[in-house]
């Protein structure tokens, strides 16, 4: 908090939107390896308050299906733990599986346990080097801490733009 706090602040005054924000939206774009953060003011637009690099993948395009099948979910998910002491420095848990992924898998079991975190290192999260991932961290905790209890993530194979639609015909 207290590394990551005066900048946090200083990315929601330069966007114009306050802080803690009353909306807060996350979404992931595995191709580009990239998180993005939007937030805005109660009923209206979000803003992209900053993009993330993604600092190492595994699996492929495409969802998760199974435990172990080393997948990074795809789909719409919420924010559901924040563990402080994590092995991979602080981790932001994501409610996998939701009963999409249930409804559309035969898999008996279909894992658990993805984060946003960080540590550089994965087999089927989203991982941020340490100093961004304390950003998202704070940003996402103060903004449940004021009132939002469900913070969206949603996670996509590619940016759904043409050059994002063409990495996915591959």
């Amino acid at each position: 908090r207290t590394r990551a706090l005066p900048a946090v602040k200083a990315l929601f005054e330069k966007a114009d939107v306050p802080y803690p924000p009353p909306q807060l939206y996350v979404r992931v774009f595995k191709a580009q390896d990239v998180l993005e953060v939007w937030a805005g003011k109660a009923n209206a637009p979000l803003t992209l308050i900053k993009s993330y690099p993604v600092c190492a993948r595994s699996g492929g395009l495409g969802p998760k299906r199974m435990m172990g099948d080393m997948q990074v979910p795809e789909g719409f998910y919420e924010i559901d733990r924040f563990n402080p002491h994590s092995a991979y420095h602080l981790s932001l848990g994501l409610n996998y599986p939701n009963a999409s992924d249930r409804a559309r898998s035969t898999a008996k079991a279909l894992g658990g346990d993805i984060f946003i975190h960080g540590d550089c290192v994965t087999i089927g999260c989203v991982p941020l080097e340490d100093g961004p991932v304390e950003e998202v961290f704070v940003t996402a905790l103060d903004t449940r801490n004021a009132g939002l209890r469900h913070i969206p993530v949603h996670v996509f194979p590619a940016r759904l733009d043409a050059a994002g639609l063409d990495q996915l015909k591959g």
